[in-house]
């Protein structure tokens, strides 16, 4: 059994879990895993589409693993973009992004196609009211995620 991890939104207490993938991006989860608890304030992607995710302050880059730029409802990925690379994103910056909905295209600060290390899939088949949460987070959020290490396979 894959090991997983448990996104919950707190003030809502839903949550889905979602499988690590261990073989696909191994430095990513290691990375992921090892920080568990993290929790931060939800934020909705700006340019990709239905996508919230949480800033990981002080989280390093990791080797590219696994990446898509077009993400599926349930795709749960690690974004990463080294400080003074662009003029609207003078600071390093990485995230926890998940993706709630269909038509999700990974873009960066500057709404530019990007690419996200994905990670971990939530089990769509239990997780309808997390995202019948998620889809009102734009005109109720601002609410919080906290994931925390699930089964240890």
């Amino acid at each position: 059994m894959a090991r997983t991890v448990v996104l919950r939104i707190v003030e809502h207490d839903v949550s889905a879990v979602a499988d690590l993938l261990d073989e696909q991006a191994p430095e990513t989860c290691a990375l992921i895993w090892d920080a568990l608890p993290v929790e931060g304030r939800l934020v909705h992607g700006m340019f990709s589409g239905p996508e919230l995710f949480i800033v990981l302050p002080g989280f390093p880059a990791v080797p590219a693993q696994n990446q898509v730029c077009r993400a599926l409802p349930g795709d749960v990925g690690y974004w990463h973009l080294e400080g003074g690379l662009h003029a609207s994103a003078p600071d390093e910056v990485a995230e926890l992004v998940f993706v709630y909905d269909r038509g999700v295209e990974i873009k960066g600060s500057d709404g530019q196609p990007s690419w996200v290390n994905l990670f971990a899939q939530i089990r769509l088949a239990e997780a309808e009211d997390f995202f019948t949460v998620c889809k009102r987070y734009r005109t109720e959020g601002p609410w919080t995620l906290r994931v925390e290490q699930g089964e240890d396979g």
